[in-house]
């Protein structure tokens, strides 16, 4: 019987496998641009870089689109209560 420690390599494995012949696939489909490899989201300013080119409505891709739903917290109206006092020290006998 094959351990679950080996299941769990091999799966591993084939993913990594899985990943760099896709972005293998990608950099050739490109022309050997390295420009692929470069991505940038930036909810700040609502910038998002993919490849090198500036995407300006990312509604069409899927996951980008949920990273923008998410935006920011604001913590700005959040403020500290004030500290409770300490409590006072016991007397020496």
């Amino acid at each position: 019987m094959i351990s679950a420690k080996k299941i769990y390599l091999a799966v591993a494995g084939g993913l990594v496998a899985a990943g760099v012949v896709l972005a293998g696939i990608g950099f050739i489909a490109s022309d050997f641009d390295p420009a692929v490899f470069t991505t940038q989201i930036d909810m700040r300013d609502d910038t998002i870089v993919l490849g090198g080119v500036e995407v300006d409505d990312p509604t069409g891709l899927p996951l980008i689109e949920q990273l923008a739903g998410i935006g920011e917290v604001d913590t700005s109206g959040i403020t500290a209560s004030e500290a409770p006092a300490a409590p006072e020290a016991p007397t020496a006998p």
